[in-house]
Formats: C-alpha cells, structure tokens, sequence
C-alpha cells in the first residue's frame, strides 16, 4: 500500500467519532495473537506500539522485529520513543510500520526525519509534548500526515496537561485543516469521554483496556463513552 492509499485509509477511518489506536504490550506479552485477535474482532482499526529503549523514558520495550511478526491487518501506529528516532525510521518501515511517530524533541533533523518517514512508504507523525513549544512544531506541518499531542512527558512525572492539548489541538485545526491529530497519554476510561470532546482523531490507550478485566468490554465502554461525547 502506498503513502497515499494509507493516508487515504486512515482519513476515511477517522472521518467520524475519534478512533482508538490500541497497544497491546500491556496485555499478554507471550500472547500478542490473541490481545491482536481481540481487537480485530471488536472492531478496533489501529495498533499502538510504544517503542522504548530506555534512554528517554526509563522503559524497554520491543524493535522492529517484534513488529515484523505481528500478522494483522490493522493499522500499526508505531511510536519511536527513542534518542535519535531517524536511525530507526528505515528498520520500522520495512518490517511494517504504517504510522511511524518522532518525538521532535529527539529529532537531529526534524524535517529531514519526518521526509524519510513518507519516502519510506509510511504516514509520517510528528510528537510533541506538552512542554516543548507549539513553535517548534508549526514550521514542519507540511511534512506531517499526523500529530501527537500528549498530555505528559518523561520528566512531568503522573502531572497530565490535558489543557494543554485542548489549546493545541485548536492551534492545529486552524494552521492545516486536514491534519490528523491524537491525544497520548495518560488516557484512562474515566477520562476517555472528556478526551474525545477535545475532538482529535485518535485516541491511544493501552493499559486500560488491559487491566485485568474484560477485554472486549472495556473496548465497548470506551467506544460508548466517545461516541456519547460526540452525539
């Protein structure tokens, strides 16, 4: 598929109530088929993967490998949370990646690394968080499908900055229309309903859908709580 047809899909996709973008290392980690299986069948499109190596945040997580071996046909939203991303970009797309995230404020080239992305085949998405300024991201819009807007970083410690989004996400509306946004972090079902009112295109959670409890109900409830927050 090319970056077109992808960007193509995930418009379409999006168009309505906002979308969740789903991770599944926080379920069974020997088990990743079924946690995918799971999704797939409860109508979920989009398959969040963190991807740590414990230089930015304190966490490991998994590489490009471990993508390559997923066999879905959701949309992998794959998120560098990584020191220098552009060293990865090319490893990810090949093993799959249909999104692939840079945080900007680990970017050598931010320009350079977000054109790399698109040359690649990918949807190429820039992060920011929510104490690195709005100005740092405007100049390089035009080299983004996607926008992650999350409410915390890895030195605000549990502190959320979801107004921070709000305003951002307004910001970003009015500079380029047609730009898919989402809201990472700290996403919770209690709050989900708030989040989706701030009208982004994404949601990402993870850990609360798996918490122990009922899989494919906590997908319902959150999806019902969007939906409301929407009508």
């Amino acid at each position: 598929m090319t970056h077109t047809e992808k960007l193509e899909r995930l418009k379409k996709i999006a168009s309505g109530t906002p979308q969740l973008s789903i991770g599944t290392l926080t379920g069974d980690i020997m088990h990743q088929a079924n946690d995918i299986k799971t999704l797939e069948d409860s109508g979920v499109q989009l398959l969040h993967l963190d991807v740590m190596d414990g230089t930015i945040w304190p966490k490991i997580s998994v590489g490009s490998g471990f993508l390559a071996g997923l066999k879905t046909n959701l949309i992998k939203d794959v998120h560098l949370l990584t020191s220098h991303p552009e060293k990865h970009v090319a490893d990810f797309a090949a093993s799959g990646a249909d999104i692939i995230t840079v945080q900007i404020e680990q970017c050598d080239d931010v320009a350079a690394t977000l054109t790399s992305i698109r040359d690649a085949g990918c949807l190429s998405s820039a992060g920011i968080y929510p104490t690195t300024s709005i100005e740092e991201l405007l100049p390089h819009l035009e080299l983004c499908d996607v926008v992650f807007l999350l409410s915390i970083g890895p030195d605000t410690g549990k502190q959320t900055y979801f107004d921070v989004v709000t305003e951002r996400i307004t910001q970003l509306r009015a500079a380029k229309p047609d730009l898919i946004l989402a809201i990472d972090g700290a996403v919770k079902k209690d709050n989900v309903g708030e989040l989706a009112a701030m009208q982004s295109d994404l949601i990402v959670t993870g850990s609360a859908i798996f918490d122990g409890g009922d899989v494919p109900a906590n997908i319902l409830l959150m999806r019902e709580r969007i939906e409301t927050a929407n009508s």
